[in-house]
C-alpha cells in the first residue's frame, strides 16, 4: 500500500502544477470519477476539462493531505483544498474514495464540503 502514497503525492502535485498530461496518465481510461455536487459519473476527458478548468479558476491551489486510510483495492483520502477565487480564500474540505489497480486510478468517489466552495462556480 505504501506505493499507493507516492502515486497520490505525484497525482495532486499535478493538479496543483495544472499538469493535466500527468493527471490522464494517472487515470485508468476507463475511469469513473463522481462526486457529491454532480451526483453522476463522468468519464475521463470530462473530467480533466473539469480540472483544466478548475486550475484556471482557483488560484494557489494547494491540498493539505489530512490522513490516507488504505483499503481493499485502493485509498480513502481526507484533504483541504487550499486556494483562492476572485480574491476570497478557501478552504475546502474533502474526502475521496481511490480505487487503484495496476498504477491507475479506476475509480474515484468525490465527497466535497459544498458551502466552502463559496464563489468557484459563480
Amino acid at each position: 500500500m505504501a506505493g499507493h502514497d507516492d502515486f497520490l503525492d505525484r497525482f495532486f502535485a499535478a493538479i496543483e502544477a495544472g499538469d493535466i498530461d500527468t493527471v490522464a496518465e494517472c487515470y485508468a481510461d476507463d475511469v469513473v470519477v463522481w462526486n457529491n455536487l454532480a451526483r453522476e459519473n463522468s468519464t475521463k476527458a470530462d473530467n480533466l476539462k473539469l480540472l483544466t478548468w478548475w486550475h484556471g479558476r482557483v488560484d494557489g491551489i494547494r491540498y493539505e493531505i489530512v490522513e490516507r486510510i488504505p483499503c481493499d483495492g485502493g485509498v480513502v483520502q481526507r484533504h483541504v483544498i487550499h486556494g483562492s477565487v476572485d480574491g476570497d480564500e478557501l478552504d475546502v474540505p474533502c474526502c475521496i474514495v481511490f480505487r487503484i489497480a495496476d498504477d491507475e486510478i479506476t475509480s474515484l468517489h468525490e465527497y466535497l464540503d459544498q458551502a466552502a466552495l463559496g464563489n468557484v462556480f459563480g
